[in-house]
């Protein structure tokens, strides 16, 4: 692809906020209520809702990327002027389908 949509950066940014609020989220879970996942004075487990978060965050990246991505691949060529260039050439060099 080129131009704009060659490049989508929530699919790598949103897969890498969903591993790492798996890690986390997990994390949280395992150790549970022990000292280090607590914030100071309080007993909400700190690294447990970060991490799904981030899981959220970055499911909803992943979704807008893929929603994007089929939005694109359903348009029509001759919306773009890409495509209106390359329907004319093709016409003209007798390739159309």
């Amino acid at each position: 692809m080129s131009g704009a949509g060659g490049l989508d950066v929530r699919l790598p940014i949103g897969g890498l906020f969903t591993v790492l609020g798996l890690m986390l989220s997990g994390y949280g879970l395992v150790v549970g209520s022990g000292s280090a996942s607590l914030s100071a004075g309080s007993s909400t487990n700190v690294n447990l809702w970060w991490g799904l978060v981030m899981l959220v965050f970055g499911m909803l990246l992943l979704l807008g990327a893929g929603l994007a991505r089929r939005k694109l691949s359903m348009r029509p060529a001759t919306e773009t002027i890409e495509g209106q260039s390359t329907e004319e050439r093709e016409h003209q060099r007798g390739l159309e389908r």
